[in-house]
């Protein structure tokens, strides 16, 4: 993809953001009212009008399906359902309360973070929400509808998210099967559709923590001060946004000393060398200070501890290892918990992992019938997927791809520390939401990146069965994911 198309479709994002501000009237929340299935039929009599100039890229068509799909997620979800330590605005705390405060006072807090829930997290997130409802407020709209308002910032970084996964396939010569199996993932996958109506932090966190992924494999292809800047500045914003997005930093940090080893190695020059460590020092000016001024700041001000994280979420009953990992009990799709009705608490860790990212802590059990079977066929999909993800990241590792190792070191590393950070969260935590993989939703991007890359590697090795196989579940599990959100938008009405 070059240049000039990645500033049309982010540009074409911006103005659809606009448009979706300021002409379309989201507070309805209801995908039966007339301007919604107005809209619908506008789409698809442009699509047949206009099939023959519109080019035949299934990829396009997939991103086109996930980015919609995200939008009427949006539409029918309010901003204070199934949100993460958002409660609503007007509340006194949460994140709405977060955002309030900054537009009100056109501050920070200036008191310890900690007196208020959700203020601990760092501001950026929270500093642009508070602009974008300035700026509604400028333009006149009505509070409610600003305040549903608030949903487009992060239907917009999960839009742009498929573009910057895009790119990453771009870069690493994927061809195009491997890249609709990829983009299959990513488009439809249940976390990034949750993550596209949540006003808390985690959109632009996984957003920002793609984007230096992909900013590390640029400047491991093309090594210049100004992509290395760029790198420092996404890994640090995207610390801004959440702390936990330096979960990032490890595995580019690895790649980029597999970089300067490589060339240190086949290259004597010592002006080579003296370059690469001016670049590194530029590196960590930047990333130092954009990453960690708020845990800085808090400390000396409120003395409060780096990675402050107060107890959240539901508590489970007492539990050993044994059970956790191996307890594998469940009839529902849904996540276990006794304030939902259910006999006990879910604690077993794999179940809570796939079933958080499908669902979150959302309960939609005894709603319908249909959410239910449907719940079933999307989760019965995703073990399946995920099996296939992990043997896609063995046999990409270990096999020929044209890729380079630093890379694989690169993707696979981001994978194993987001998956660690997540385990080991989630074992020290004694509540449900410490097991919600939305903390460590930037590696189902980099897996779905080395399922299309498996994809490629068995066509190219003339395994047509097996290929088809890695299509068909990526296909059938986007197919779930659509029926059941969209049911969601139907019956939860």
């Amino acid at each position: 993809m070059k240049n000039n198309s990645v500033i049309k479709c982010i540009a074409t994002i911006i103005i659809s953001v606009f448009f979706l501000a300021f002409i379309y009237d989201l507070s309805t929340e209801d995908m039966r009212n007339p301007a919604y299935c107005f809209l619908v039929i506008c789409i698809a009599v442009s699509i047949i009008a206009f099939y023959d100039r519109l080019p035949k890229t299934p990829v396009l068509y997939t991103m086109l399906a996930g980015a919609f799909l995200r939008f009427t997620y949006v539409l029918y979800t309010p901003v204070w359902c199934r949100q993460h330590d958002v409660i609503d605005f007007g509340a006194g705390e949460g994140h709405a309360a977060y955002m309030e405060y900054i537009l009100t006072n056109r501050s920070l807090p200036d008191f310890d973070p900690r007196n208020v829930w959700a203020f601990f997290q760092p501001p950026l997130h929270h500093i642009i929400s508070a602009v974008w409802m300035w700026f509604n407020i400028k333009a006149g709209i009505p509070e409610g509808r600003m305040h549903k308002n608030v949903q487009i910032l992060p239907l917009m970084y999960m839009c742009i998210l498929m573009i910057m996964v895009l790119l990453i396939c771009r870069q690493l010569n994927m061809r195009r099967g491997g890249t609709i199996v990829t983009m299959l993932i990513v488009s439809f996958h249940p976390i990034y559709i949750l993550m596209s109506g949540s006003i808390n932090n985690d959109a632009l966190s996984v957003l920002l923590s793609v984007v230096a992924v992909y900013m590390a494999i640029l400047w491991y292809m093309y090594p210049t001060t100004g992509k290395i800047i760029l790198l420092a500045l996404s890994i640090g914003l995207a610390m801004s946004a959440k702390l936990s997005s330096a979960l990032v930093a490890p595995a580019i940090g690895a790649m980029m000393i597999c970089k300067f080893w490589k060339d240190s190695a086949h290259c004597s020059d010592k002006a080579k060398t003296i370059s690469y460590l001016l670049e590194f020092a530029a590196f960590a000016v930047v990333v130092i200070p954009t990453g960690l001024w708020w845990t800085v700041r808090n400390k000396v001000l409120y003395d409060m501890p780096a990675g402050y994280i107060p107890e959240v979420g539901e508590m489970v009953g007492k539990r050993g290892l044994v059970p956790t990992i191996l307890d594998v009990r469940t009839a529902s799709p849904f996540l276990y918990m006794k304030s939902c009705g259910y006999a006990y608490d879910e604690y077993n860790l794999i179940l809570a992992t796939i079933k958080s990212s499908l669902f979150g802590e959302g309960d939609f059990g005894g709603k319908s019938a249909m959410l239910t079977v449907t719940g079933w066929i999307l989760l019965a999909f995703a073990v399946i997927l995920l099996l296939l993800l992990i043997i896609a990241i063995v046999r990409v590792c270990m096999g020929h791809t044209g890729v380079d190792t630093a890379v694989k070191v690169l993707l696979c590393g981001t994978v194993v520390c987001y998956v660690a950070g997540y385990l080991m969260f989630a074992l020290k935590g004694a509540n449900l939401s410490a097991m919600d993989y939305r903390y460590s939703a930037a590696s189902v991007a980099v897996m779905a990146i080395f399922a299309g890359m498996w994809y490629d590697m068995l066509r190219k090795n003339e395994k047509r069965a097996a290929a088809y196989a890695v299509m068909a579940v990526s296909g059938a599990f986007a197919a779930a994911s659509f029926v059941f959100y969209t049911a969601v938008g139907i019956i939860l009405q």
